[in-house]
């Protein structure tokens, strides 16, 4: 496992905008918890991208947020796919991190529901819903989503990988 605080540093805070309008500019990033799993599992078929991209973020100043069920989410998969102490070690070091956690505010609580029941296929967890209830929420604001996962795609958001990271 890697050490997680090498692709994570320098946050700032997240503020509503007006949600009828994009950000111009790779700002603020939520990041996916397929994300954070490429990044601390070496063998991962997404590691090597996943540290890139982190690279160039990093060096662009951009600010990371996960939802209130990403980090849980991260340790579970890496408990199940390399072993319980690695989500241990994993979850000591990305709480050092002080990643903000982005929520949706309680009258948009239903809109992960909306984003779940908009789905038709199988295996399509409420997770990845939340995330797209958070992108649609904060459009103003998220530019992407850190995520290696198509559905984004699918629904119309911005994968980092889509970013052209060269020329920000």
């Amino acid at each position: 496992m890697t050490h997680i605080h090498e692709y994570f540093t320098d946050q700032s805070s997240l503020e509503e905008n007006n949600p009828d309008t994009t950000a111009s500019y790779i700002k603020d990033i939520l990041v996916d918890a397929d994300a954070l799993v490429s990044l601390a599992k070496i063998n991962d078929s997404n590691h090597a991208k996943a540290v890139v991209f982190s690279e160039k973020l990093q060096k662009h100043g951009v600010s990371y947020y996960v939802s209130p069920f990403t980090i849980a989410e991260v340790v579970t998969v890496l408990s199940y796919k390399i072993s319980h102490q690695t989500a241990k070690n994993f979850l000591k070091q990305v709480r050092t991190l002080d990643i903000p956690t982005m929520e949706l505010p309680d009258q948009y609580k239903d809109l992960a529901d909306t984003w779940f029941l908009k789905q038709v296929k199988k295996g399509i967890s409420y997770f990845d819903c939340y995330n797209m209830a958070l992108l649609d929420r904060y459009k103003s604001q998220l530019r992407a989503i850190f995520s290696f996962d198509s559905i984004y795609k699918k629904n119309g958001f911005v994968l980092v990988e889509d970013l052209d990271l060269n020329n920000i």
